[in-house]
């Protein structure tokens, strides 16, 4: 293994964001654009937003921004996660649909940001997880092969996006309990599990 990313908000800190809210406001400035769209998924939301409405991405964005800054004010780092990160001998990267500036700031008051030789947030992409566009991008920054990566997640927009990149995914209960991950390659009690895993070390 030469590299792994980490997903940030409900996999490296507990999630608390508020998506309920969030969705609806979305949801209610598209209606009153006369826009209409099923999923209750806020990336989903965004990347049909930037797809079909690309002019409507900066609103979005200000409104995600606002549930950014309200969770980081509640984001909590995981136990353990500092040092276990410190032990892990291969390149790190953070892949997060967490606003770019409110993750690098989170990042940085837990310690961590330097421990990461990349850090891809919104902003720094077109479309959301559970697109690969992150992840992709990551690959590319590191400089490694899809085969020798392991992604760290807990939502099945993680897995769904390490499917659409082909590599391998282990999860942490986070947005998602255990019982909506089953796709995973690995599922993790605690991050201090990733240490265990039979690929560590590869």
């Amino acid at each position: 293994m030469k590299a792994i990313i980490f997903d940030f908000e409900g996999t490296l800190v507990n999630f608390a964001w508020e998506i309920d809210k969030a969705v609806n406001e979305v949801k209610n400035f598209l209606k009153s654009k006369n826009i209409s769209i099923k999923s209750d998924n806020y990336a989903e939301i965004y990347n049909f937003v930037a797809s079909n409405y690309p002019e409507l991405v900066s609103k979005i964005d200000k409104i995600y921004d606002k549930y950014d800054r309200e969770a980081l004010e509640k984001w909590v780092l995981k136990a353990d996660a500092a040092k276990i990160l410190r032990d892990l001998k291969v390149k790190k990267a953070v892949v997060s649909n967490v606003g770019r500036s409110a993750l690098v700031k989170a990042l940085r008051k837990f310690g961590i940001y330097e421990l990461f030789d990349a850090v891809v947030g919104r902003g720094d992409v077109k479309f959301l997880k559970p697109s690969p566009e992150g992840i992709f991008k990551v690959l590319e920054i590191l400089n490694v092969d899809k085969n020798t990566v392991l992604f760290i997640g807990d939502s099945k927009s993680d897995i769904k996006a390490c499917r659409a990149a082909k590599i391998k995914v282990a999860v942490v209960e986070g947005e998602n309990k255990f019982s909506e991950l089953e796709e995973a390659d690995y599922k993790l009690n605690s991050l201090s599990d990733i240490l265990s895993l039979p690929i560590h070390g590869l």
